[in-house]
């Protein structure tokens, strides 16, 4: 009897294996409920040792390769001023597999049966160009891949000091090295996708925080020409217009930590290879570590954005984008003092707290601070976005403004619809044990209206739900409890969403440099 049940788990074991050949080899996944998963497919030579702030090196392999348990994350930075909050609500639990130096692998969940030449959306997950990864258990595509005949690909890519180092030890199109690792894997799925049952024709970037901004780059830097996608989906931040001078005070700190003390260049950046991932990743998650983030090198990010837009220097393919109603409230959280806080907060733009009250008046001053972090860093960015791919003729732009609320997706009290809150409900994760029948069904109507417009990117996601157009027309995504497909969409005037952008916010963001 048991040599028996041996035999059949064995059995069904070899079943539930899929094998696909790609550029990366033999890659050998599992099947569940319909879905065929490949986690941790290596897509670039593991930038460590001598290609440690290298641009991505393409891997190819005829090997056959195990990819059915995640990669680990790429290494992560928590800054220790904020890490309190970040860590247990942006990483818990952490990615499955732990973090390295070496991570750049990505995933991909294929339907089997259904339609051939399946569309695909390619997934960036956020987290401040800092933290994150395609692992966390909160990405996982077997749902909307499922249940939406879609294929759902994600990816890892290089953060904080070893993806954005700001360094002048480097030539500046070799700057952005998250952004190049992006470039390599959507490479990637252009040349592997058929393998899996997907159209490289049909492919849709989607991103969410700094996925959003790293789609909106993507978007900027691919011209009208044949570009990778033929759609974009841009969730809770998109780049505007950026300074183009480099600060490389946080880099040159850490070299002078690291006892790297020759002048900067290839002497000084070999000295910096040779440091132990470990030592690094101590010093960046320490009290004297700057942050690193992306540089102007007009190659993977240009310093206006919105005028690339407006001059059709940029793709010009339809765009669905939009904000959570409370985006910011994670952000200012526990903030008491509203005259103490805007420094900090906005820096040396901050407002005064008059000029706060009178853009959110009624509202308190923890409110009111809230409200100018989402203007300003979330909606407002999608406005000028949505209004310059309007003014530029590019057809097929949608807006959006999620609001919804559910009480067992509230990590801290009174955060609202939150940064991030709507991603269990499109990625189908939410907690099935605890959710409402409401937050199922909107699970449900959420992800079919996005994977409808990945579908049919030139058709309305959902019913009522118009162009943005020249109207400036917004869907209010689950006000007031509407959660089925043929009621979740309220329309506005994003005159109604946008008076403070109007009115302060959208001069800071949009700028000629």
């Amino acid at each position: 009897m048991k040599i028996s049940a041996l035999v059949a788990a064995q059995a069904l074991s070899v079943a539930n294996k899929s094998t696909i050949d790609t550029t990366s080899g033999r890659l050998v996944g599992i099947e569940s409920n319909g879905v065929r998963a490949f986690t941790g497919i290596r897509y670039a030579q593991a930038p460590v040792n001598e290609l440690r702030w290298e641009p991505p090196v393409p891997f190819a392999s005829n090997q056959t390769f195990n990819v059915s348990t995640p990669g680990p994350a790429c290494l992560q930075q928590f800054a220790a001023f904020s890490a309190n909050i970040t860590i247990p609500v942006f990483n818990n639990p952490p990615p499955p597999s732990g973090e390295d130096e070496d991570c750049l692998f990505l995933n991909v969940w294929a339907p089997t049966g259904g339609r051939q030449e399946k569309p695909v959306v390619i997934f960036i997950h956020g987290g401040a160009f800092a933290f994150g990864s395609a692992t966390l258990n909160e990405y996982n595509g077997e749902s909307i891949a499922g249940n939406q005949d879609i294929i759902m690909v994600s990816l890892n890519y290089r953060l904080n000091i070893f993806g954005f180092p700001s360094a002048p030890d480097l030539a500046l199109q070799k700057s952005n090295l998250g952004f190049l690792d992006q470039e390599l894997a959507i490479h990637w799925v252009q040349q592997n996708i058929q393998y899996f049952g997907g159209d490289k024709r049909k492919v849709t970037l989607m991103g969410q925080s700094a996925g959003s901004v790293s789609v909106s780059t993507a978007y900027a830097r691919h011209t009208e020409w044949n570009p990778p996608f033929r759609a974009a989906i841009m969730m809770s931040a998109e780049d505007t217009s950026t300074l183009p001078t480099p600060d490389f005070d946080a880099f040159n700190s850490f070299a002078n930590s690291s006892g790297c003390m020759q002048a900067p260049g290839a002497s000084r950046l070999d000295c910096l290879k040779k440091v132990p991932a470990a030592t690094i990743h101590n010093y960046t998650n320490g009290p004297l570590s700057g942050s690193f983030n992306p540089v102007v090198d007009n190659f993977t990010l240009y310093d206006d954005l919105l005028n690339r837009i407006r001059t059709k220097n940029t793709a010009r393919v339809p765009v669905l984008i939009g904000s959570t109603q409370d985006d910011g409230t994670i952000f200012v959280y526990g903030a008491k003092n509203l005259t103490a806080a805007l420094p900090v907060v906005f820096g040396s733009n901050a407002p005064s707290a008059e000029t706060i009250h009178s853009l959110y008046p009624g509202l308190n001053d923890s409110q009111a601070l809230a409200a100018g972090y989402r203007d300003n860093s979330f909606r407002c960015p999608s406005e000028l976005w949505s209004a310059a791919l309007v003014s530029s003729g590019i057809e097929h732009v949608y807006r959006y403004s999620y609001g919804a609320v559910f009480a067992d997706n509230q990590p801290l009290p009174g955060l609202g619809a939150w940064h991030t809150s709507e991603l269990p409900e499109l990625f189908g994760t939410f907690n099935a044990s605890t959710a409402t029948w409401a937050e199922k069904v909107l699970s449900h109507t959420f992800q079919s209206s996005f994977a409808n417009f990945i579908k049919h990117p030139k058709k309305s996601p959902a019913q009522n739900w118009p162009e943005y157009g020249q109207n400036g027309t917004v869907a209010n995504l689950a006000y007031n409890g509407n959660v089925d497909l043929d009621n979740v969409v309220q329309t506005v005037s994003h005159s109604t969403l946008d008076s403070a952008c109007d009115a302060f916010w959208d001069k800071l963001r949009d700028f000629r440099p």
